[in-house]
């Protein structure tokens, strides 16, 4: 079972590298009238937001890892299908990873174009992705080294504590960026809960497990809230 625990406490870590990659899509402009094409882009990558899907589908990313680190969890000690499940999450949290962004945009081509429009976002070529994921990945690994060993070890700091603020700057880096109100609600959120998880009379597993079900609640609500505001404030063309 050392390997699941080993496993399951880079979770947190994994999650926040794939925040990370949304953070990394937008590259400033540095021509001479850099103020205004950055208001444009960011104006035009904050669409990606207007509707809340982006947030139910990252509400739903969470639901799923926690659940499935949930019926680890309730695998007996010793059972090989535990360490099967274990060493399987990686694989998981691509699928997701990838099926996050297809869900959105399913969802994005049958509600939000049919009412606001279409916005085509220049394709990344194959270089720019893999130096994105790179990037991604390394800073994955230190928000990972700061999780499970510059916190606990070295700041004497609450892991859970350690991913509610990580989690939480990020959102807040979202939130400044690309000037999204609610986003720095969740950010608050996120910071809290932190707090509140590392508190609770639990395990540590079940304590990031229940931080992950939370934090995923948050964001989904959110979303829905967004969406249901955009569904009143638009009509389907033609209408």
């Amino acid at each position: 079972m050392a390997i699941i625990k080993e496993k399951k406490k880079h979770l947190d870590s994994l999650l926040l590298s794939y925040i990370i990659q949304t953070s990394l899509q937008y590259k400033p402009n540095r021509g001479p009238m850099k103020d205004k094409i950055e208001q444009v882009i960011r104006k035009m990558y904050s669409y990606w937001w207007v509707d809340g899907m982006a947030e139910i589908g990252l509400g739903l990313f969470f639901a799923v890892l926690a659940g499935y680190n949930y019926l680890i969890e309730q695998i007996p000690e010793g059972k090989s299908i535990g360490m099967v499940l274990a060493i399987a999450e990686p694989l998981l949290f691509l699928v997701c990873w990838f099926g996050y962004g297809r869900l959105v945009r399913w969802v994005k081509e049958h509600f939000t174009y049919r009412r606001t429009g279409y916005v085509a976002y220049q394709t990344k070529n194959r270089k720019s992705r893999v130096v994105r994921a790179i990037i991604g990945g390394v800073l994955g690994f230190a928000m990972s080294m700061v999780i499970t060993y510059i916190g606990p070890q070295v700041l004497k700091v609450n892991s859970l504590i350690m991913i509610g603020s990580l989690l939480a700057l990020v959102t807040l880096f979202l939130a400044v960026w690309y000037r999204i109100n609610r986003l720095f609600i969740l950010a608050v959120m996120e910071f809290g809960l932190g707090l509140v998880a590392s508190s609770l009379p639990l395990g540590s597993d079940l304590q990031s497990i229940l931080l992950m079900v939370c934090i995923g609640a948050g964001w989904f609500v959110s979303g829905l809230a967004a969406f249901m505001v955009y569904l009143l404030k638009t009509k389907p063309e033609g209408a």
